[in-house]
C-alpha cells in the first residue's frame, strides 16, 4: 500500500432526492496530500448518504471506522470536507472525520472535478464509492449516462494509482413508499450494470470489488425517504468491513 493521504473537493453541490445537503455553497477546489505511517488511506466518496447528516440522518462512516477501530485496524479516512456532528470516542480514539461525501452529487460532478486537477494527483490505496441514486431519481439522467460516468470515475482513479482498491456499491433502494415500479426496474438495472463493471473495470493490480447494498434491505433501515437511519449506517458498514478485511490486513 501507498500510505498516500489524498482530499478532494466536489465543485459541484446540487439539490435533489438522495441529497438534504448542509453546504450549499461552492467551495474552492484543494488539494491535500500528506503521509500516514502504517495506515490504510481510504476515501469515502459519494452523495449524501456518504456525508451523512445528524441528527437527522447518518453515513455509515462513523460505524466503518468504529469496527476497524475495535477490530485493532489502522485506517485514515480522507478527503476535503469534514464531519462536524457529535460521536463518541472508540477505545480512546476520537472519530476519523475526513471524508468526500457532498449532498446532491450526481456521477458527473464527480467526473468534472477530477478531469479539471491540473496537478500530478496521488490517489488514495481504497476509494468506498456510493453514487447514482441523484442521476437514477433526477429523470433526465439514463442509467446507460450514469454507468458510463462512472466508469470513466474508475479510469481517472486507475490512471493515478495502479494499484487501487475500489468499493463499489449496488446502491440500496428508496423507502418502499418512494420507489414507484418504474424506479424500481431502473435501480434493478442500474445494479445490474455495477455488477458488470466489476467484471470489466479490475485488472491484475487494481481490484473493483462490488458491495451488494441493495438485497435484502428493509424500510427499518431508513431515516426518510432515502437516506440511512442508524440501523441502516450499521448495516452498510457491516457489509462494507466484511469485504474490505482482505484490504485491511486480516
Amino acid at each position: 500500500m501507498k500510505n498516500i493521504h489524498i482530499a478532494i473537493l466536489l465543485i459541484a453541490c446540487l439539490c435533489s432526492l438522495i441529497a438534504c445537503t448542509k453546504e450549499n455553497d461552492l467551495q474552492p477546489s484543494k488539494l491535500i496530500i500528506t503521509n500516514t505511517e502504517n495506515a490504510v488511506s481510504i476515501l469515502p466518496l459519494g452523495d449524501s448518504r456518504v456525508e451523512g447528516n445528524r441528527p437527522d440522518f447518518e453515513s455509515y462512516r462513523y460505524e466503518l471506522w468504529k469496527k476497524s477501530v475495535e477490530q485493532g485496524f489502522v485506517i485514515d479516512f480522507v478527503g476535503a470536507r469534514s464531519d462536524e456532528s457529535n460521536y463518541p470516542d472508540v477505545t480512546g480514539q476520537s472519530f476519523d472525520r475526513d471524508h468526500q461525501g457532498t449532498g446532491g452529487a450526481q456521477t458527473a460532478d464527480i467526473l468534472e472535478f477530477l478531469n479539471n486537477i491540473e496537478v500530478d494527483t496521488s490517489v488514495p490505496d481504497v476509494v468506498l464509492l456510493g453514487i447514482g441514486g441523484n442521476d437514477l431519481t433526477d429523470g433526465h439522467k439514463t442509467v446507460e449516462a450514469t454507468i458510463n460516468n462512472i466508469n470513466q470515475i474508475i479510469d481517472w482513479l486507475q490512471e493515478r494509482n495502479s494499484k487501487i482498491t475500489i468499493f463499489l456499491e449496488q446502491i440500496a433502494p428508496a423507502r418502499s413508499d418512494f420507489m414507484t415500479n418504474e424506479l424500481t426496474l431502473v435501480f434493478h438495472e442500474f445494479n445490474k450494470e455495477i455488477e458488470n463493471i466489476g467484471l470489466t473495470q479490475t485488472t491484475t493490480n487494481s481490484n473493483i470489488v462490488i458491495i451488494d447494498m441493495a438485497s435484502n434491505w428493509s424500510d427499518a433501515y431508513m431515516a426518510d425517504e432515502v437516506h440511512y437511519n442508524e440501523a441502516g449506517a450499521k448495516e452498510v458498514a457491516a457489509r462494507y468491513f466484511e469485504a474490505m478485511k482482505i484490504v485491511l490486513g486480516e
